[in-house]
């Protein structure tokens, strides 16, 4: 149970900082005309309607019903604001008024922006007494429709200025009747975009303070039915009761299961198989390398390495100590059964390959090695003679300890007393079967046998 908890709190770790990694990271904008209250990209109006309603000192609020609603349940409202980039014929012949057609394109408009060209200036040419003339720049894509005033009635606010050509009205007032109509052909400016726009959102501002002292109402009244509610893929079932229970139950339904089956109910039993003796394919293979590089005095050099230590080891003789020699060929002669001189003849020949350097051939090479194969041969057949003839290791030990020198190689007299022999050397002693043991409790005789 320890390990599913930590399991457990590392999915949880692991969510907890994706959600975090994923809320920081950079949004992507969707630079589509909305206008929607809840959408709160570039071209909506969230950010719009929500600094409008805590700045504007008469009042903001929505609405989605129609100027005909409205008029109806204040009669007192003298002013209106339309705005868009087209209007209808009937409204255009009533006012006097035309407009240019236009295309907005969010793609033309991201081309134009990191091109760095040049914007396009609206300049300010209301009632001077109340705001002074000013220009603000705007992408020209965000402005390209304009007016073309044909009543005499109606006051120009604001101008598009191009270079070579005549200002064209962008914003007007026109008398009708007791009141006022607005009209600003510049929608794209009404959204979170133009009212974050640092220095431009002050001309959005003096558009609006041409509505008086009334408070504002702005209306979706005439906008698609799917911009005036929230976008979510599950706003329909969230309708339904029915639908949003279920969907309910099945988000807790996979999480539970997230839950109850993140951990295997059993851990794989891992397969262990035997390791494979590879001794013989990686001793080929080291072989066929040496062969291949035909480096025959490296290979006798590495074999007589392993020669000086089997003979080390096994019979204390360290045939690399020159100043040794003579001890060493004798003592070498006697544990091999092999002449001393025959024994010194070949160290003395591979010498000179094992350090000086000397290059071999081929059939030296295969001579050499099988002249230490040889010598190291010698010597077990010798421990394996003695081993069997008295009867284990233990007496070829103390026959080899009794040996002082090579002079002494042989030699099988004793004292009256059983010890050295005339010309001094130790005599050999065995054990003779059927008799007590003699010579001391030290003896190493068996059981019922005494000391020859």
């Amino acid at each position: 149970m320890k390990g599913n908890h930590w399991f457990i709190a590392g999915i949880i770790v692991f969510l907890v900082l994706m959600f975090a990694i994923e809320c920081r990271l950079p949004k992507k904008f969707v630079w589509n005309p909305t206008f929607s209250h809840y959408d709160k990209q570039p071209f909506g109006c969230a950010v719009f309607d929500s600094l409008l309603s805590s700045s504007l000192p008469k009042g903001y609020s929505l609405s989605r019903k129609t100027f005909y609603e409205l008029e109806q349940e204040d009669t007192t409202q003298r002013r209106g604001m339309l705005v868009g980039s087209s209007f209808s014929r009937i409204l255009k012949d009533t006012l006097g008024f035309e407009c240019s057609y236009s295309y907005f394109s969010p793609s033309a408009l991201k081309k134009y922006a990191t091109a760095l060209l040049s914007k396009d200036s609206l300049c300010w040419v209301g009632d001077s007494a109340v705001y002074p003339q000013q220009t603000f720049c705007f992408y020209p894509q965000l402005c390209q429709s304009y007016f073309f005033a044909d009543s005499i009635s109606s006051k120009v606010l604001a101008e598009k200025t191009v270079t070579g050509e005549a200002a064209h009205p962008v914003a007007m007032s026109v008398s009708w009747g007791k009141g006022e109509v607005i009209l600003a052909s510049t929608p794209l400016l009404f959204t979170n975009y133009g009212v974050l726009d640092g220095k431009n959102a002050a001309y959005l501002f003096r558009i609006l303070s041409q509505m008086g002292g009334f408070p504002i109402v702005r209306t979706e009244g005439y906008m698609k039915e799917t911009a005036q509610v929230q976008m979510s893929p599950f706003r329909y079932f969230l309708s339904q009761p029915p639908l949003r229970w279920a969907l309910y139950l099945s988000m807790v339904s996979i999480l539970l299961f997230m839950i109850f089956t993140a951990r295997r109910k059993q851990r794989a039993i891992p397969v262990i198989r035997e390791p494979e003796n590879k001794s013989l394919e990686f001793a080929e293979l080291i072989g066929t390398l040496y062969y291949q590089k035909k480096d025959h005095a490296d290979l006798v050099r590495k074999k007589y390495l392993y020669f000086a230590e089997e003979l080390r080891r096994e019979i204390q003789v360290d045939v690399e100590e020159v100043a040794e020699d003579e001890r060493s060929f004798g003592r070498i002669a006697r544990k091999t059964g092999m002449e001393a001189g025959e024994i010194a003849a070949f160290i003395r020949e591979v010498r000179p390959v094992v350090y000086g350097g000397r290059s071999i051939s081929e059939e030296e090479m295969k001579r050499l090695i099988d002249r230490m194969n040889e010598i190291i041969n010698h010597k077990e057949d010798i421990y394996g003679r003695e081993h069997r003839k008295t009867g284990g290791l233990d007496s070829l030990f103390r026959e080899d300890t009794s040996v002082e020198g090579p002079d002494c190689y042989g030699h099988s007299g004793a004292g009256a007393d059983g010890g050295p022999g005339a010309d001094g050397c130790p005599g050999k002693r065995s054990c003779v079967a059927g008799g007590s043991a003699g010579g001391g409790k030290d003896t190493a005789c068996p059981s019922g046998g005494t000391l020859d």
